[in-house]
Formats: C-alpha cells, sequence, structure tokens
C-alpha cells in the first residue's frame, strides 16, 4: 500500500510537471507567433477666426441723399491664412455703396462680396466701401446696415487652392 501511494504521489508530481512544461512552451510559441507596436500621432487643427472691423463715426441724423463714413474689413484672427467673402443687408433698401474697391473685391451672383486675395494670419483685407449713401426717406427712425462674414482656409488638408474661387467652389460642396 505504501508503495501505491509512492507510485501516485510520483505520478502526480510528473503530471504537474509536464502540465507546468507545456504551459511554458506554449506562452512562449504564442508569444513568438504574435507581436504589438503602438504609434501615437498629435495632430494641431488650424482654425481660421475672421472677425468685422469698421469705422463708423457715432449716428447723427443724416438727411436724404447724404452721405455717411463708413468703412468696411475683415481682420483674419486665426491661425491659417483663408479666404474671406462678406454679403451685406439693409432695413431698407435706400443705400448706395461709395467707394467700392473692385480691385480686390467681386460681387459674386450669390449676394457676397469675395476678397480675391488671400488673407494671412494677423491681416486685414482692405476696405470693401468708404461709405454709404441715403436714397430717399426712410420709414424707420433708424437705417441698418448688416455685415455678414465667412471665412474658409486656403488648403485642403496639404493641398492648396488655386484661387478664392476654388476654395468657395469646394467650400459649397463643388469639387
Amino acid at each position: 500500500m505504501k508503495n501505491k501511494k509512492v507510485i501516485l504521489a510520483t505520478a502526480g508530481v510528473l503530471i504537474c510537471g509536464v502540465i507546468a512544461v507545456v504551459s511554458a512552451v506554449s506562452g512562449t510559441a504564442t508569444a513568438f507567433l504574435s507581436d504589438n507596436s503602438q504609434i501615437n500621432n498629435q495632430f494641431i487643427v488650424g482654425y481660421n477666426t475672421t472677425t468685422v472691423e469698421e469705422d463708423f463715426p457715432t449716428p447723427t441724423p443724416v438727411p436724404s441723399g447724404g452721405n455717411v463714413a463708413k468703412t468696411v474689413r475683415v481682420r483674419n484672427q486665426g491661425d491659417v491664412p483663408c479666404y474671406i467673402r462678406v454679403a451685406l443687408s439693409y432695413s431698407e433698401d435706400l443705400v448706395t455703396l461709395n467707394g467700392l474697391d473692385t480691385d480686390n473685391w467681386v460681387y459674386g451672383e450669390d449676394g457676397y462680396y469675395y476678397y480675391k486675395n488671400v488673407v494671412d494670419v494677423g491681416d486685414s483685407t482692405t476696405d470693401l466701401f468708404t461709405s454709404v449713401t441715403i436714397n430717399g426717406e426712410a420709414e424707420a427712425s433708424e437705417l441698418v446696415v448688416n455685415v455678414y462674414e465667412e471665412s474658409v482656409q486656403t488648403v485642403d488638408g496639404s493641398n492648396p487652392y488655386t484661387d478664392y474661387e476654388e476654395a468657395w467652389a469646394h467650400y459649397e460642396g463643388g469639387d
């Protein structure tokens, strides 16, 4: 009976040893047949932030046909160059723009004035116009000129646009 216990104990130790060796070898084989690595890429996204700047004196009563000094330009305060466009709307259709800069701005069929040049970081467009004339009598006590501007970056990823028309066409969903 004592021999039987010794044989069983030896067999148990041998089985445990075999299991340990098989486990060690299979872990090594698995490690040998697999691999992994990790790379962290950081991107800094450029943003375009633009603001309307205007020179406009404190409003005073302006008679019909009167001229009011008002200049409008847009400053690039972002961290990437951009193209800019401006839309104007009026509370009443009595405004004529004077001193319109047609060398640097072009009026589009969609009602926007497009600045043809790239506006670099920290720079501004030229003045879109220099004054407005009030044509006729306003129905309201105030005549409001609203200035709305938009900007688009000068590149699509790492591909620069050839000009403002291509940039805005892409922005609008074109090619």
